[in-house]
């Protein structure tokens, strides 16, 4: 009976279908195996004897979390290569976990089948008994529905494995795309910054070539007009003050050009004309000597032949042959080129240590002159102490630093100390003559009567426009030449000493009071009594 139990077994096991591992589409369905599924039974114990090999504990399943495919999708788009790198740890510790457990059941499933042949052989020594075949197909078929169900299980198990294999081979391809991206940008990024260097270094080379290109720091026309009126009105304080209870002055102009001991510079300066004019008119000594001061202060320090006054010869000739070779030079250099490197160069020559000090002696040497000439016709200042010190400060050095500024500008000014040549209404010119018309471009001084003459002043004119003939320039005129001009801009008009042919008249309140003369003064009859 025991061996009819035991073929009856081996011939339902044998026909039994064959159970394919059944995959769930759910790809977390893997997760989600309930308790009891994963419960195997602690021992097979027959009916007549029990098993005395101690029985499998049942596997505890650990709680177990899975992303969804939708996250992993997610996942796949993020291009932040630190979300891609952690979600590649955490499959990888998954494939480790499922690999454990697969191991695990297939430890469990070997000693289950080891349990079955041992109760195979059990049941061939136990006998026929039809209670014990039954327990004994009972727990067969327990065994083989959990059998099935871990071959379903590790089935599942597989296809995950596949899948996560899969997912990792994503994974490492978009991080290795990433890299190489990264590794793109990082590229691109040292070129940006070569290219930014290379720009910087560009632009600090233009703004240095814009700071090169840029004209020196111009003195404007205001400034130097400003410079040149204060040095006149210096030179006219100074005489005012020191020429004031002069007394002898006549004396030592008659007697100037037979005095072999007269200063050379008075003798260089004044005529017979103009000794004659101020023995005539004693007023006019005081402009005299104004025209003194200013002639030798013209013609040693601000006139157009003075290179730069404190320069050496040797240096002035070696900077103006240079400033001539310039303009052969190719590409040709214009006339705002040559002034521009004419105005650093000297500017720079004037920071040379020894410039100031050469400078200052030969403005003494200057002043010192200038003193022995006025002491000559003023032997009373002569008693002063250092009075020479005061006309130096007073007036050599302002005229020192007008001229170095009028150097240092890249604009030519020019000092005029004659008058240009005048025309009478007819054309005919004489350089001597003064017309009305003259009043507006000249400063004029009465020399009779040391007046301001004015449009409105009231002067004979002659038909031809006359007025009377200039003596001496007291102030000489300032221009500011034009590049492509002969002529200048005037910033400053001439003050000129002159000699009318008739004295000015009062002026008569009333044009009643004026009828009777006014016509004997501008030409015509005169109008009869009690006629306007």
């Amino acid at each position: 009976m025991l061996e009819t139990g035991i073929e009856l077994e081996q011939s339902v096991a044998d026909n039994k279908p064959e159970q394919k591992p059944v995959v769930s589409s759910d790809p977390e369905s893997f997760y989600r195996v309930s308790q009891e599924d994963m419960d195997v039974p602690s021992k097979f114990s027959p009916v007549h004897e029990p098993s005395k090999k101690p029985s499998i504990p049942p596997r505890t399943q650990k709680p177990r979390t899975r992303r969804s495919t939708d996250d992993i999708d997610s996942m796949q788009n993020e291009p932040d290569n630190r979300a891609l790198k952690r979600d590649y740890d955490d499959t990888k510790q998954e494939l480790r976990i499922a690999l454990r457990e697969n191991k695990e059941l297939a430890t469990e499933l070997r000693d289950l089948k080891k349990q079955h042949a041992h109760l195979k052989e059990t049941m061939r020594t136990q006998g026929d008994s039809k209670s014990f075949k039954d327990q004994i197909l009972s727990e067969r078929r327990r065994f083989y529905e959990y059998v099935n169900m871990l071959e379903d299980h590790i089935a599942h198990l597989k296809l995950q494995l596949e899948k996560t294999k899969l997912h990792m081979d994503q994974l490492t391809f978009q991080t290795r795309e990433a890299n190489e991206e990264k590794a793109s940008y990082e590229s691109k990024l040292q070129n940006l910054q070569k290219q930014n260097n290379r720009l910087n270094e560009d632009l600090t080379e233009c703004r240095d070539d814009i700071l090169r290109l840029q004209p020196p720091s111009q003195i404007p026309d205001s400034k130097i007009a400003d410079e040149y009126i204060n040095v006149y009105q210096q030179i006219a304080s100074w005489v005012d003050d020191e020429a004031e209870d002069a007394c002898s002055m006549d004396i030592q102009l008659a007697s100037l050009f037979a005095d072999k001991d007269a200063p050379e510079l008075l003798k260089s300066i004044l005529d017979n004309d103009l000794v004659r004019v101020t023995k005539r008119y004693p007023d006019a000594e005081p402009l005299l000597l104004r025209y003194i001061i200013q002639w030798h202060i013209h013609r040693c320090i601000l006139d157009d032949t003075v290179y730069l006054f404190g320069l050496d010869e040797h240096n002035e000739i070696i900077l103006r042959s240079i400033a001539r070779a310039m303009e052969d030079l190719e590409p040709k250099r214009d006339f705002l080129t040559i002034q521009r490197w004419r105005s650093e160069t000297l500017q720079a020559l004037a920071k040379v240590d020894g410039f100031q000090t050469e400078q200052n002696r030969q403005a003494s040497t200057v002043s010192k002159e200038l003193w022995s000439a006025l002491i000559y016709l003023l032997p009373e200042i002569a008693a002063q102490e250092n009075g020479w010190k005061r006309l130096h400060e007073t007036i050599t050095m302002p005229a020192v630093r007008l001229a170095t500024n009028m150097r240092f500008s890249t604009s030519v000014y020019r000092i005029i100390s004659h008058l240009p040549r005048s025309c009478s209404s007819s054309g005919h010119g004489d350089n001597h003559i003064i017309y009305h018309p003259d009043i507006q471009r000249y400063s004029m001084i009465d020399i009779a009567t040391q007046k301001v003459l004015r449009q409105d002043s009231v002067l004979k004119v002659a038909e031809d426009g006359r007025i009377g003939e200039h003596v001496m320039v007291v102030q000489p005129l300032l221009l500011r030449m034009q590049k492509d001009s002969a002529a200048g801009v005037a910033l400053c008009k001439p003050t000129v000493a002159v000699k009318l042919d008739e004295p000015m008249a009062k002026r008569i309140k009333g044009v009643g009071k004026m009828a009777g003369w006014a016509s004997s003064w501008f030409g015509g009859e005169a109008p009869e009594a009690g006629k306007t």
